[in-house]
């Protein structure tokens, strides 16, 4: 099923979110009632409830998706970008080449032996 989501209200959009959680919790290879998901995220069944209904803060839903092993999702969702071409262009002849030893001499005796 294609979901235009631009088409979808805020309200909607976040009903939808917390239908595809309650999905996820209902078929993993885990299988958690509401309470016991609750309890290991660290919020309360009312908390779940509610985020199920599209309520939820962005942290809970985190703490979900972390018991419901399902944190690759948040990946998928917003990836990282990476460096743009222009930035690497910006960048350029400021990545380091090299890296230089201490500077300042060692006394002679420091280099043979060891103090062992």
């Amino acid at each position: 099923m294609d979901t235009n989501v631009y088409a979808m209200s805020d309200e909607a959009l976040s009903l939808e979110l917390g239908r595809r959680i309650e999905r996820r919790r209902l078929d993993s290879h885990i299988p958690f009632t509401q309470s016991e998901l609750a309890k290991k995220a660290g919020i309360s069944r009312s908390t779940y409830q509610n985020m199920i209904v599209g309520k939820a803060t962005l942290m809970n839903v985190i703490k979900v998706l972390r018991v419901l092993e399902a944190l690759e999702d948040v990946e998928s969702f917003l990836p990282d970008p990476g460096i743009s071409p222009v930035q690497l262009l910006k960048m350029r002849g400021k990545l380091r080449q090299r890296v230089r030893g201490a500077t300042g001499k060692q006394n002679s005796e420091d280099e043979g032996d060891l103090g062992w």
